[in-house]
């Protein structure tokens, strides 16, 4: 985890040549699960267009749960931390 805060930091833009896009990342502020955890939002920015399709990642010891959303519009993301929140309870229950 502190590797991709890293990698964040250093790599905040990432052109997409195939599309002619480029993608932002960036750490934000969400929910403190598990081991540890971060919010990565994302922007994905094609023309006059721009999607967002954060992610909240989780260690669990050796386990990594993903809870991804994809292609919202901005400012989408307002239930992704109520949604990695039950998403963890469901995987600590059935795990």
């Amino acid at each position: 985890m502190a590797d991709l805060r890293t990698l964040i930091g250093r790599c905040p833009t990432v052109a997409s040549s195939s599309q002619g896009g480029s993608h932002r990342f960036a750490v934000a502020a969400g929910p403190r699960l598990g081991d540890d955890s971060i919010h990565v939002r994302c922007s994905a920015t094609y023309g006059a267009d721009t999607l967002e399709c954060d992610s909240v990642l989780v260690r669990i010891g050796t386990t990594l749960v993903v809870i991804q959303e994809e292609g919202n519009k901005p400012g989408g993301d307002r239930y992704l931390h109520q949604l990695a929140e039950a998403a963890l309870r469901r995987y600590q229950a059935t795990a």
